[in-house]
């Protein structure tokens, strides 16, 4: 249970951080990071440069979960974000204080989505072109992953945004709006 609350806690705080600008992390000096973290990473993506270093301050209160602002020391941190690359992508992994990893999170601009995911939104949009798309991948450390797609569409001088999921699932009902000159 508690890896769950765990898991969401760090979900919530990555997509919170991702729209705000890092609201809820501090970015570390490799120094200040715990030096089993470091060696779970190295062992876990041995073939992956790391680029940043960063904690999310929450504290665990039985079985609740906590954003503590105050934290005044390294040493304070259960959580931090290591953002690593090499392979031709970048991602960000979530490790506890014991080296243990939570979570890993992907971001990729412009790939081509999966067959599934064209069928769906061609069959759901026809005559609608996908400009643009951003592949969104969460993993979790019990080994689920959750696969989200968001395509921007257009058709004529109209736009409209539509995510599914990794089967081409529709997730929205998308507004279309007039694109500016």
């Amino acid at each position: 249970m508690k890896k769950v609350v765990l898991s969401l806690v760090v979900l919530g705080l990555s997509a919170q951080a991702f729209a705000q600008d890092v609201l809820y992390s501090a970015k570390i000096k490799e120094e200040d990071v715990p030096e089993v973290i470091i060696e779970a990473v190295e062992r876990d993506y041995p073939d992956f440069t790391i680029e940043e270093y960063a904690a999310i301050p929450i504290e665990y209160v039985e079985s609740d979960v906590y954003v503590n602002r105050s934290i005044d020391s390294v040493d304070d941190y259960d959580t931090f974000d290591i953002t690593l690359e090499g392979k031709g992508k970048e991602f960000t992994a979530t490790y506890n204080k014991y080296g243990d990893l939570i979570s890993t999170s992907e971001h990729l601009k412009n790939i081509a989505p999966p067959a599934a995911v064209r069928n769906a939104v061609a069959k759901s949009y026809p005559g609608w072109t996908i400009e643009k798309d951003v592949y969104n991948m969460k993993s979790y450390g019990n080994g689920k992953a959750r696969e989200r797609y968001r395509m921007e569409l257009t058709k004529g001088n109209e736009k409209m945004h539509v995510y599914t999921n990794a089967n081409g699932k529709i997730l929205n009902r998308p507004k279309m709006k007039k694109m500016g000159k």
